[in-house]
């Protein structure tokens, strides 16, 4: 493995490889790219989306991982990526957390992908829109957002709350603002 690749291979505090989480990690077998999809599928079946905007509110990027398995259910693309990077990690598989703040409407919120190491390159997949990018600077993530941080999970991106959110996404448009002066 190439230098600096294994470090994305290490678990955050809120992408902990748990037993629960080896666990279902078993049942994506085959390929690479064929695990991906069996675990993207996963999610889709077993997580579903959160439809009351309080709790949404109160939980956003609160969690762990593996508290998501068991409560079963997702905040958005904070929530789907920290699943995808925390099963791709328990496959093998480095992977990065990425933060991005929308470029044309920066007060309405981003979104947040996953950066796999496959067949020696790095590749953006989506698991929101079920997406894969071979090539991750030509993705729809890439031309729409302002990439903010990487990291293992949100709680490494410094995101733990709305919040949080909410104050990074002000940090990023005035920089914006001064860097347009």
């Amino acid at each position: 493995m190439e230098k600096g690749i294994s470090q994305w291979l290490k678990e955050g505090k809120q992408s902990k490889i748990t037993p629960r989480i080896k666990k279902i990690a078993r049942e994506f077998k085959e390929s690479e790219l064929e695990k991906i999809f069996r675990m993207l599928k996963w999610i889709d079946t077993n997580i579903s989306s959160e439809k009351n905007h309080k709790k949404i509110l109160r939980i956003f990027a609160s969690r762990s991982a593996d508290q998501l398995i068991k409560e079963k259910n997702d905040t958005g693309c904070h929530d789907t990526t920290l699943l995808t990077v925390t099963f791709l990690r328990t496959l093998g598989i480095p992977s990065k957390y990425v933060l991005g703040i929308d470029k044309m409407k920066p007060t309405k919120g981003g979104h947040c992908v996953a950066e796999a190491y496959i067949g020696k390159r790095w590749v953006l997949i989506d698991p929101t829109f079920f997406q894969l990018n071979l090539i991750p600077s030509r993705s729809s993530f890439y031309r729409d957002n302002h990439v903010i941080k990487k990291g293992l999970d949100s709680w490494d991106c410094g995101i733990k709350t709305v919040d949080d959110w909410n104050n990074t996404s002000k940090e990023l448009i005035k920089k914006i603002k001064i860097s347009k002066k």
